[in-house]
């Protein structure tokens, strides 16, 4: 069993005197702090006002060139962010022509990610907590991605309960969350993430960018803009299925098989390493087969995540969905179109609101961490202590039981259980 530790910390609003201000009043700075992967993001936010979202001061983003590697190298990334956490932070704090910046809150990812990369993120916020006399707190990532529509709200919407489909190139998950600690996993990826089966996908044909998720979507993109002006001929499946490759959905019933509330994106890969080698290689597709074989693939990706989330909310008692009226989509491949057009589509009689960031917060982002650390702070009443240790792995389902170094502001007791606070 984890305890929280009662510890009153130390905050200074500069707006207030020191002697005179309570800790839960929310006129203060905050800087949010970004490393799980290979992104150093940071921002400062002014939490200017209890019942209005928050100012955004500025933001700042480094994110490391894979394109030589084919990929993310985790000594690469730490080095990457030993090399640009500090500047980027130094260019907020410092503005051009203004008065140096002092945070009065610093909230930073803790995990899941990369240990390096976390680590980077978690020391150099511990030391400036240390040093401001600033209290800290440990974000939970993918808390983070399912948080993000309520920092344009101010948590007004979404509210509690609603469902989240989180996709990224490490994460893919139906979540149901009940309360801002409260989170259940409908269901998981049985393999690899939306993102990196599309991202190993995009490299089969060809792209080897930064950011192939984006790039096989504008190939997408090209291939339709072709069809709409009458330079292609628009094709059903069956003929896609012809000049490209062969694409079947995983998990689709069959009979005396039992269906499972998961995902599953490693087939998509392998259908097109081998269709692409069935044609003589990628030299002897020409342009428009690759675009072809690009719509196939994304196409179906979709339509798996699709009947995926449509048969697990089946299984799911009505009593437990009952009510609920609000959909997250969030993380790098959230900001896809054709994604979202298909998630409209599913949701025909608009019974759900559903809710997508704008692109720049769904790929990650020091802003989305700023803000879960002021629902934490606020909401919650949590903070971190400074033994905390960046956390790899650390599961949606269990945010406060699964770490410790957890801190409450609690006047009436010495020990406060997680189960408390989540209540």
């Amino acid at each position: 069993m984890t305890f929280l530790r009662s510890q009153r910390p130390r905050i200074g609003l500069r707006s207030l005197g020191k002697h005179t201000q309570h800790w839960r009043r929310r006129t203060y700075i905050v800087l949010g702090i970004e490393t799980s992967c290979d992104d150093t993001s940071v921002c400062l936010y002014d939490r200017y006002s209890p019942s209005e979202p928050p100012k955004l001061i500025s933001s700042l983003t480094s994110s490391l060139d894979n394109k030589e590697f084919k990929g993310i190298v985790p000594t690469r990334a730490l080095n990457h962010h030993q090399l640009h956490l500090a500047p980027l932070v130094c260019q907020l704090l410092r503005p051009p022509n203004a008065p140096q910046i002092t945070p009065d809150l610093i909230c930073v990812t803790r995990g899941p990610g990369m240990r390096g990369s976390l680590s980077v993120g978690v020391e150099f916020a511990k030391g400036l907590s240390l040093a401001w006399g600033t209290p800290m707190v440990g974000v939970h990532h993918m808390l983070a991605h399912l948080l993000t529509p309520r920092l344009l709200t101010n948590g007004s919407a979404p509210r509690f309960p609603f469902l989240s489909l989180l996709v990224s190139g490490g994460h893919t998950m139906l979540v149901l969350s009940t309360s801002l600690l409260d989170h259940r996993i409908l269901a998981n990826t049985i393999d690899i993430a939306m993102g990196d089966a599309i991202d190993k996908s995009a490299r089969e044909l060809g792209l080897n960018g930064n950011m192939n998720g984006p790039e096989l979507e504008k190939l997408v993109q090209r291939y339709e803009e072709s069809v709409a002006a009458g330079e292609n001929k628009a094709l059903s499946k069956e003929e896609m299925a012809e000049v490209g490759i062969k694409v079947k959905l995983p998990m689709r019933p069959k009979p005396g098989r039992p269906q499972t509330a998961a995902f599953s994106f490693s087939s998509f890969v392998t259908m097109v390493k081998r269709g692409v080698a069935k044609k003589g290689g990628l030299t002897a597709l020409s342009e428009t087969e690759v675009q072809i074989i690009a719509k196939q693939i994304q196409d179906a990706i979709f339509d798996h995540a699709v009947d995926r989330i449509t048969y697990t909310l089946s299984t799911v008692p009505r009593e437990v969905v009952a009510g609920i009226q609000d959909f997250v989509c969030s993380g790098g491949v959230g900001s896809n179109l054709l994604l979202r057009k298909k998630l409209i589509d599913a949701f025909p009689n608009r019974a759900m609101n559903l809710h997508f960031p704008p692109p720049d917060l769904c790929t990650d982002n020091g802003r989305m961490i700023a803000w879960t650390g002021i629902e934490m702070w606020e909401t919650a009443g949590l903070h971190s202590s400074y033994d905390i240790m960046p956390t790899a792995e650390w599961s949606l389902e269990n945010i406060l039981g699964e770490v410790d170094g957890w801190v409450r502001e609690d006047r009436t007791a010495q020990n406060v259980r997680p189960a408390d606070i989540a209540a």
